[in-house]
């Protein structure tokens, strides 16, 4: 069986964006009984918990619903699972994720999460799991997944292209570093392409902050020094990994590779950095993005179901990886 078209449509699923983007003043629970009110455009907060048994950095992920274990380290893994169930459920977040190292994994299965993917090399070159807890049935249930299975396996009957052919940066276009001036437009072209976006891309004062500091950014411009694409690299020096993100091509310049050579040029900045593990979590829905990180020589390695909100909607994304030193 075949897919009748290459990008799939969006559902009218959960609708989530405009109940948590309109400016007012949004509640977040940090424990029991302890709360913190924020006012305006609110995405989430990054928030420390301890006591004798562990340490963990969460983000509160306002804007996608769900509860995030950025870093952990513990001597009673269940008893910090508790406590992110028990902060989740006091927000209503209705997912839970983190990335786990082999030791640990079995152990959040027991509590209720499912294994979604596996990112291969992602701590320090030893394989990180994700791990999801689903807290509804809505979260849970993926519309599209049987279309999004049926694409992977279309995209991947055919033998990948020579990477080296994939580098190659079309005639009439350079790929360079971004600069803080080329933010306006970096803006501007996000703005086009994604109706809604699960991080704060759109902002001048987020941009800024980000800029060459957490992140890599790196555009591609035609002649006139218009930029046609851009994508970024989002560092995590601790784990020598680095998820590749924020890929936008301008609909006027598609079909030239221009996010092949963006995403190769990255590659061989994180390579010099001393990098392991490149991955990204790639639209589900999105034949080009998944066709391309496939044709760049990165494995298919699993998806997360209604992760973020994106295009409008909750989406599921494809977590392909590659092994840097290769």
């Amino acid at each position: 069986m075949r897919i009748e078209t290459k990008e799939l449509k969006a559902d009218i699923f959960p609708e989530p964006t405009k109940e948590r983007t309109e400016n007012g003043i949004v509640e977040l629970f940090l424990d029991e009984g302890v709360s913190v009110k924020l006012v305006g455009m609110i995405y989430g907060i990054e928030h420390s918990i301890s006591n004798d048994e562990y340490e963990a950095t969460l983000f509160l992920d306002h804007y996608n619903q769900r509860l995030k274990i950025l870093s952990y380290s513990t001597t009673n893994i269940d008893s910090l699972i508790l406590k992110v169930r028990s902060i989740a459920e006091l927000n209503s977040f209705d997912k839970i994720f983190c990335v786990a190292p082999a030791s640990d994994w079995t152990t959040f299965l027991r509590h209720g999460y499912v294994l979604e993917a596996l990112i291969k090399y992602y701590l320090q070159g030893q394989d990180g799991f994700v791990m999801s807890k689903f807290r509804s049935q809505q979260r849970i249930v993926s519309n599209e997944l049987m279309n999004e299975i049926l694409q992977i396996e279309e995209i991947m009957s055919q033998p990948p292209s020579v990477i080296t052919k994939a580098r190659a940066c079309p005639e009439g276009y350079m790929v360079r570093m971004a600069k803080p001036d080329d933010i306006p437009a970096m803006i501007k072209l996000y703005k086009k392409i994604f109706a809604s976006y699960p991080s704060p891309l759109v902002y001048p004062d987020y941009m800024n902050q980000i800029f060459q500091k957490e992140t890599l950014f790196m555009v591609c411009t035609d002649t006139d020094g218009n930029i046609a694409a851009a994508a970024s690299a989002d560092l995590l020096p601790k784990h020598k990994a680095a998820e590749l993100t924020d890929c936008a091509t301008d609909p006027e310049h598609r079909g030239k590779g221009l996010m092949s050579a963006i995403i190769s040029s990255l590659e061989h900045e994180l390579k010099r950095r001393g990098y392991i593990c490149g991955y990204t979590m790639a639209r589900a829905r999105s034949y080009g993005m998944n066709n391309v990180f496939y044709h760049l020589g990165y494995e298919f390695m699993g998806r997360l179901n209604n992760n973020c909100d994106i295009f409008g909607a909750f989406e599921d994304m494809n977590i392909w990886v590659r092994d840097l030193r290769d």
